[in-house]
């Protein structure tokens, strides 16, 4: 049985900085416009989960919870000073549970397809598409379930916009039609940010992790 690696306190100091760096991109590209949240039709599509990917398949399972949950605050912060539909995400359910998990997750998942896939930018690009679909799975039935209870609240349907809640409110066909919009919107957010991350983060991850081995960074939890 292999033993586990004690780090040193220099190799904690260079991951706790690396995390932190991590943490800083997530920050700015949720409150930087339409850099982490692209907004359309009064829900946003993000991609404020790829620097997470890429972050937790680096540095481990509890990094990866540490940003999910960098994300999840994010969401919620944001949630509360967004007007729109994005208001459900002040529920902590909706917007830090669902991405504490999905951080927890990745590293495993992506060591799975890794076993599989001998080419490691592959194995990225097919495990964070799947990790970012199995996020959206988290987190859209959140979504869905907690809209009845922002619409019956007076003061939450005030801060989501009237003209959402009228229509939302207006006949059975009327609610049925709505979300029906909103669940096809929100199927095609989910399949356009599982293609970036898998493009945009499988490749960044595999310069990543070259870069960190050439460099003999300790710091690196993912195998080559």
């Amino acid at each position: 049985m292999s033993k586990k690696k004690v780090q040193t306190k220099k190799e904690r100091i260079r991951e706790m900085t690396i995390i932190g760096l991590f943490i800083a991109i997530i920050v700015v590209m949720g409150f930087v416009p339409w850099l982490g949240f692209i907004p359309i039709f009064g829900l946003s599509a993000t991609i404020i989960h790829i620097p997470v990917l890429i972050g937790a398949v680096l540095l481990g399972r509890k990094s990866g919870v540490i940003l999910g949950l960098a994300f999840g605050i994010v969401s919620f912060i944001r949630g509360a000073t967004s007007p729109g539909l994005d208001f459900v995400f002040i529920f902590p359910w909706v917007s830090i549970l669902p991405r504490v998990i999905f951080g927890l997750i990745i590293y495993d998942v992506y060591h799975f397809f890794r076993k599989i896939i001998k080419i490691r930018i592959i194995a990225l690009a097919v495990s964070f598409f799947i990790l970012s679909i199995i996020h959206s799975l988290m987190v859209l039935p959140m979504m869905i379930s907690t809209f009845p209870i922002v619409m019956g609240n007076a003061n939450m349907a005030s801060i989501v916009g009237g003209d959402y809640i009228s229509f939302m409110e207006g006949s059975v066909e009327s609610f049925s039609t709505i979300m029906g919009v909103i669940w096809g919107t929100l199927i095609t957010f989910s399949v356009a940010e599982a293609g970036l991350a898998a493009i945009i983060g499988g490749i960044v991850a595999d310069r990543l992790i070259k870069y960190l081995q050439v460099n003999n960074n300790t710091s690196l939890k993912v195998e080559a």
